[in-house]
Order: C-alpha cells, then structure tokens, then sequence
C-alpha cells in the first residue's frame, strides 16, 4: 500500500472538496427531511414530521443519500492530512469512519418512510397509498445498484476476455448480471429451491464471484 506522502497533495485537495460538496447538499437534504421551525426534535412520537410536506421529504430523502457517500471522499482527504506517515493507520481509522457514515446514509434513507408512517397515523390510518409512495422512494436506490452492475458486468467481460486481467477467461462467465439472472432463473424455472436464495440474490452472486476470484487469483500468484 502506498503510504500517504506518496498521494499529490492535489489530490487530496479535491477529495476534500468532494467532502466538502458532499456535506452541504446532505445538509441541505436533511434540512428538506425534517427542518421545521419551532419543532420538537426529541418527540419520540417525531411529531415535527407532519409539518413536513411530501414534497420536501421526496426531494430531502433523494439529495440526502446521494449526497452522503462524498463524506467517503472528505475522510480520505482528512485521514490523508492527519496520518500522512502511517499508512496502514490511516486506512483502518478511514474504514471506520466510511462505515459509520455508510450506517448514517442508510439512517438518512429512513427517515422520510418514518415521517410518512407519522402522518398517515394521523389522519385516518395506514393505507396502501402510503406503500406505494414508500417504494417510489426506495426503489430507484437499489435500481441504481442493478445499473450500476450492468454497467460494471459490461466491463468485467470485456476486460477479462482481452487477456490483460490476472483471470483466466473462463472468469468471463461469471460477471455480476449474469450470475444474478442465474437465480433469479432458478427462481422462475424451481420455485421450490430458488426461494431459498431470491431474497439475498444479490448477496449470493457477489459471495460465488469473490470466492472464485479468490481461488483463481491466489492460484496464479502462487505459482
């Protein structure tokens, strides 16, 4: 691992700014979640919420867990300046604060559910229009993933099968899409045995592929 010293400064540079970036939009993303004026925020009840209008949790929920990740970026700039000689230190204080402010966006995504949970209770009760606004919420993030590892899938196959990876080409087989369109064919051809692996498809097809690349990797570096 290259220490510190090693990385230009310039670079650090713009990951603060990404940092930085990063901190004013989820500001302004959770100001847009919960902001109310004179509101009570210890109120078990979160009863600030229904002050909140729909509008306001829709846009603060999706600029709040977009936003939230540059904070990644603002700790490699602040780990990079503060343990400059001590790389391995570095990295394993930076991990932990990239999983906590993973935790955090992850809280962040929940919070317009909640307040949208608060103020149907007020008025009449729960109704199914509540779940159809919740998943407007939270699908287009985990459609963004599946995006993201076509994408990634794309790459995956086309650089393994042009020789210039530690893979063999067979490991061309095995890219992210297609190891989850496997299961999720298990599931529509043998629902009896596809369920058990449907709910953690994605957890499932990373856990084959980092086994695989694993095996396949260290079998080439020890020989």
């Amino acid at each position: 691992m290259k220490s510190a010293s090693t990385y230009p400064r310039q670079n650090l540079v713009w990951f603060g700014i990404a940092g930085l970036v990063g901190a004013l939009l989820t500001g302004i993303g959770e100001g847009g979640l919960q902001l109310v004026p004179g509101g009570n925020y210890t109120d078990p009840d979160y009863g600030f919420f229904l002050d909140v209008s729909r509008a306001r949790l829709t846009f603060g929920h999706f600029l709040s867990v977009s936003a939230a990740p540059l904070y990644l970026a603002g700790y490699w700039h602040l780990t990079g300046h503060l343990l400059p000689q001590a790389p391995k230190w570095r990295f394993g204080i930076f991990v932990c604060c990239a999983w906590a402010f993973i935790l955090a966006t992850v809280w962040i995504g929940q919070r317009a559910l909640i307040a949208e949970t608060v103020q149907d209770l007020s008025s009449d009760g729960a109704s199914l229009d509540i779940l159809v606004h919740q998943t407007l919420l939270h699908q287009p993030l985990v459609n963004a993933l599946r995006f993201v590892m076509a994408a990634f899938s794309i790459i995956w196959i086309r650089r393994i099968l042009s020789g210039k990876t530690r893979y063999p080409r067979w490991m061309a087989l095995f890219s992210p899409a297609l190891l989850l369109a496997l299961i999720f064919g298990l599931y529509a051809a043998a629902p009896v045995i596809g369920w058990l692996v449907l709910p953690t498809a994605m957890n499932t097809s990373h856990a084959i592929l980092f086994t695989l690349s694993l095996l396949t990797t260290s079998r080439i570096e020890g020989q």
